[in-house]
């Protein structure tokens, strides 16, 4: 078993003197004042709380052990220690048309890649901006992978559809907050990289005058534009009722409306974010579509992640954590119960003192 403590072992080690002293004079205190024949009753009570703090100590010090075979079964891929992760998802009502793979949405293909880039730069901290005809941020930087890859795993377009959604797509829609979000992360992170990926079909709005990205480039690392769908497009889908799935129509008539893919406009993004643009298909790796990152705190070799200790190892520091948990609510349902007798006693003291 190995340790990877969140903060440095001597910390952790005097917080946890502390609160031991501080509950030994506690229990000094309760004891003195505890009738005979009630000792065991308090001393477990305060021996469960107590062991409560030291597993929080022990959680804090990240227990857990290396797996070779996930390593050797993971070695190609990179960890990162300090890559900020910005992905530009396309949302808009198009991403749902099926033309990606075997008849399945577009945004099928945005949700596959977005969960192998995850696998390949595993450490990085993540960040998401959603665009349609405008842009938010739909997941601001963080480190916790974990559950940003459950928000990943259900990504899909935006559920609210005007009737005029298509004509006032803007695949640049991101552009300001995209500059924002990377100028934040370089100020609060200067030494990392800004890793950029674009995901979308090039769609755009009759109604949206095109206007490239305007990034400045010295805050982009590296990066790709991901293309999905074919120029043959689909019907784009807007809802469904009774069972049947219903699609959008040319304004004004029953036609059904169609969006094919923009490949040129795709690559034009890609030339104003001065990134390679690759069109994507189901089944694909994405290993080697990667753009190449050489800098210290990028590994760019099987070795280098073989040999980081976070890579392909188990974590055990919720187990004691979710004892602790346990051992709180306990305490918190006794004290709950021990006020609401005192409560009832009182109440009954005071009805005999009414009725004298």
């Amino acid at each position: 078993m190995t340790f990877l403590p969140v903060l440095p072992v001597y910390v952790i080690a005097v917080l946890a003197a502390v609160i031991v002293i501080v509950r030994v004079v506690t229990l000094y205190r309760l004891l003195v004042r505890t009738p005979a024949g009630r000792y065991r009753d308090v001393v477990l009570r305060w021996s469960g709380l107590t062991f409560a703090v030291l597993l929080l100590a022990l959680a804090a010090l990240r227990p857990g052990h290396p797996m070779d075979g996930d390593r050797t079964a993971s070695a190609t891929a990179s960890y990162v220690s300090d890559v900020n992760l910005i992905l530009v998802v396309d949302r808009s009502v198009t991403s749902r048309v099926a033309d990606y793979g075997d008849d399945e949405a577009r945004m099928v293909g945005v949700r596959n890649d977005i969960t192998a880039l995850l696998d390949e730069y595993r450490g990085a901290r993540v960040s998401m901006i959603g665009f349609a005809t405008k842009a938010a941020v739909d997941w601001p930087l963080s480190a916790d992978e974990f559950s940003f890859r459950a928000y990943a795993k259900n990504l899909s377009a935006y559920s609210l559809v005007a009737p005029d959604a298509v004509d006032h797509i803007n695949p640049t829609a991101a552009n300001d907050l995209l500059r924002q979000q990377l100028e934040q992360a370089k100020k609060n992170y200067p030494r990392a990289q800004n890793v950029v990926f674009y995901f979308g079909d090039g769609t755009l709005g009759s109604q949206v005058s095109y206007e490239p990205f305007d990034v400045p480039a010295d805050l982009i690392t590296a990066g790709a534009v991901f293309g999905y769908g074919t120029t043959a497009g689909g019907p784009i889908p807007a809802n469904y009722a009774a069972g049947r799935k219903l699609y959008l129509p040319v304004t004004g008539t029953s036609t059904v409306m169609t969006a094919p893919m923009d490949q040129q406009r795709l690559e034009n993004i890609a030339e104003s974010l001065n990134m390679p643009y690759v069109h994507r298909e189901a089944g694909q790796d994405i290993t080697p579509v990667l753009p190449a990152v050489n800098a210290g705190s990028m590994s760019d070799t099987v070795e280098a992640g073989r040999n980081d200790p976070q890579v392909g190892r188990t974590e055990w520091y919720w187990v004691f954590a979710l004892l602790a948990s346990a051992l709180v609510l306990v305490e918190v349902i006794l004290t709950v119960r021990e006020y609401r007798r005192n409560r009832l006693s009182r109440s009954d003291f005071t009805a005999q003192d009414v009725t004298r």
